[in-house]
């Protein structure tokens, strides 16, 4: 399956958070929040199994940083 990718990247009123999951993307007044909720739902698509990144534009609409989140190895001997 492919990684989930959110995005977070300015916009006039703020930041927004967008998806490659069909999220209805989230708005944001601080870049902060934004990243922080990226993070966290990132962190449950692990759990589910799924691969996640995190990508961060800049006010200047460049990448300013990737994260990665794998999705942890499930051992089908103990599931």
């Amino acid at each position: 399956m492919q990684a989930v990718e959110f995005r977070v990247r300015p916009v006039p009123s703020g930041w927004l958070l967008e998806s490659s999951a069909n999220l209805a993307p989230l708005a944001f007044r601080a870049g902060g929040a934004a990243e922080r909720k990226a993070d966290g739902l990132a962190q449950a698509m692990t759990a589910a199994g799924v691969d996640a990144r995190v990508v961060v534009l800049d006010l200047a609409g460049q990448v300013a940083g990737v994260r990665w989140y794998r999705a942890a190895e499930i051992d089908m001997a103990r599931a």
